[in-house]
């Protein structure tokens, strides 16, 4: 492992102003360490001072053709494949039945599905496009849903696991493609616009890739959650130095309109409270070091952590740790 980190080699520009207002921003955080992929370096985080805006990013930024340095160890690199202890595995199958029995009881059910479904249940399957679709695992289940589903990925590594299982999927930044005009129903982003140095140019190329009102959903951690107040510069939705610019609900909301879109609508979520949670005490109690009874016991901790964010979430609908944005490309009206 300390052979790759010396060969790891991510260059920094600095950052001093916000990519979405242009405004200047402020330290909020400084020597911020990648504790669960262990790339090397330490990354600071501003917050741009422009109150209508807030949106948070690394300052310095790692350059563009750096960046895939920081994915060597990543979660979306393994495949669905590989084997896991025995025991363990028997131990989170007990957890995640009597969690799914136990939510079934709450409103939680419904929004773990409605996530899981990317918010398109209720929506007519047409052509699917899934930016930065990682390891497949997503198209697998939009494609169960109905939908005719492709991918796009950056990282050839994950590109050719989620081909492999049958999927199209780009190889390319979307930009880069040229892929033809008004050729998709849904766009679907999960956890990748936070990836993004330009996120203005994605939006509006995925605008341009939208058929007449088609309609993109991104999903982003909402800086502005419970859990990012409780945690702090542990919180698992800062994972630097992948995560170059981070949103709240305002930001998102003039992100969308600078990039042609007129009438956003955006929620937070509280669904995956529990993923930010577990992650987040690794952070603290050292991710590498413990042993498995007390990652039993943070899982258990992480599941109450979800019903605990809920009920807060009840109370202040800001507080979830997701964004979800939801565009839809409007149908032009054409005057005789």
């Amino acid at each position: 492992m300390e052979n790759m980190h010396n060969r790891i080699k991510i260059r920094k520009i600095p950052a001093p102003s916000c990519k979405i207002c242009g405004s200047r921003g402020m330290q909020i955080y400084n020597g911020l360490q990648d504790s669960l992929f262990a790339t090397p370096g330490t990354w600071n985080l501003d917050q741009c001072q422009n109150k209508e805006c807030g949106l948070m990013w690394l300052n310095p930024m790692p350059l563009e053709e750096d960046i895939h340095n920081a994915y060597h160890a990543y979660y979306t690199h393994r495949d669905d494949q590989q084997k896991k202890s025995r025991i363990k595995q028997f131990i989170n199958i007990i957890l995640n039945h009597s969690l799914k029995l136990l939510l079934r009881l709450t409103p939680i059910y419904q929004e773990r599905k409605d996530f899981n479904q990317m918010y398109l249940g209720g929506i007519k399957p047409g052509k699917l496009l899934c930016v930065g679709c990682g390891n497949g695992n997503r198209l697998v289940h939009l494609a169960d849903m109905g939908w005719s589903v492709e991918g796009q990925e950056v990282d050839p590594i994950c590109a050719d696991i989620a081909a492999k299982k049958g999927f199209n999927v780009h190889l390319g930044t979307l930009e880069s493609l040229l892929l033809p005009d008004s050729s998709y129903d849904a766009i679907v982003m999960n956890h990748v616009i936070e990836h993004v140095h330009e996120p203005m140019k994605l939006l509006m190329e995925c605008r341009r890739l939208l058929s007449p009102d088609g309609v993109l959903i991104s999903i982003t951690p909402n800086t502005q959650s419970y859990g990012h107040r409780l945690f702090k510069y542990h919180w698992r939705g800062l994972e630097p130095p992948r995560h170059i610019l981070l949103y709240c609900q305002q930001c998102l909301t003039l992100l969308a309109k600078n990039s042609g879109f007129n009438n956003p609508i955006i929620w937070t979520t509280s669904a995956n409270a529990h993923h930010f949670a577990g992650d987040s005490l690794k952070i603290i109690y050292g991710n590498s070091t413990l042993n498995p009874f007390i990652k039993i016991i943070l899982n258990i901790v992480s599941k109450l952590f979800l019903l605990m964010a809920r009920i807060i979430h009840a109370l202040n609908k800001d507080s979830g740790e997701e964004c979800v944005l939801m565009l839809r490309k409007e149908k032009q009206i054409v005057l005789s």
